[in-house]
């Protein structure tokens, strides 16, 4: 089956450990562009970080922000899915209680947290390039697709089994990395963007190929007959995948990509 269409999450998966994209990246976008193949950007991220990251990217590439909340296009919005005001002011009250967190409410219109230690600094930077401090999180009227929590002593030992109590049956949670957790309407996750994004274009499941790492990527392999997880990814996660891409600091995704798609034809 031809390959039409490629998602790739992107830290730990397409990005290596720091932050670097490959090697002729947007060269080999553009060759992936001239071949028709659009190339969807997978990412936890906020729209506007993905935009300035992706300056160099044709026409043809897609976003999928806020892991699934929010899927853009040639600087539109083509599909969003909110949270609650009332449930988003239930969670800042339980997250209150939680040490060592920084929760970020990720709207349309930008992101938002109180004053932070020094130490969130360096990971909200990797995500948000337009946040805005406020000293109550209450008062944020914009509209909420995710609240992201930074978790200095680690989610999954800390914030996550503390809010899936409260929340898990009502909304989807998630673990987005080693220090973060993304609280989601349950209707969310990137396979739900990625299907949305198939049947904009007419593709199909089977002329997917898709790539990523973590616990939030699950979905997105699951939407993709040509699935691969990355080799630095946790042991358990293999089972979502079909293939074993190489690690992401060996650039594993465009080594897939190239052995696959650009130097077959």
């Amino acid at each position: 089956m031809r390959v039409r269409l490629i998602a790739s999450d992107m830290d730990g998966s397409l990005l290596n450990d720091k932050k670097e994209f490959p090697p002729r990246f947007w060269e080999d976008l553009q060759a992936l562009d001239q071949k028709g193949i659009p190339f969807v950007a997978a990412s936890g991220r906020s729209y506007p970080k993905q935009r300035r990251d992706f300056q160099q990217a044709p026409d043809s590439a897609w976003f999928i922000c806020d892991n699934g909340a929010l899927v853009m296009h040639q600087d539109a919005v083509c599909f969003s899915d909110c949270l609650d005001a009332e449930g988003v002011h239930q969670i800042i009250d339980e997250m209150a209680k939680i040490p060592d967190i920084l929760p970020v409410l990720c709207g349309v219109q930008g992101a938002w947290h109180t004053p932070c230690p020094e130490a969130f600094r360096p990971h909200l930077t990797s995500y948000y390039i337009n946040d805005h401090i406020v000293e109550d999180l209450h008062t944020v009227t914009d509209r909420i697709l995710k609240i992201a929590i930074c978790d200095l002593r680690g989610s999954a030992n800390n914030s996550y089994p503390t809010l899936c109590p409260s929340f898990d049956a009502r909304y989807n949670l998630v673990l987005s990395g080693p220090l973060w957790m993304d609280i989601m309407n349950r209707s969310v996750n990137k396979g739900r963007a990625l299907r949305f994004i198939q049947e904009k274009l007419g593709v199909s499941r089977e002329e997917t190929m898709a790539f990523g790492d973590f616990y939030n990527d699950v979905e997105l392999l699951q939407q993709a007959s040509m699935s691969y997880v990355m080799e630095n990814a946790n042991d358990d996660m293999k089972q979502y995948g079909k293939f074993v891409a190489p690690s992401n600091n060996e650039f594993g995704v465009m080594q897939v990509i190239h052995r696959e798609v650009l130097d077959r034809f």
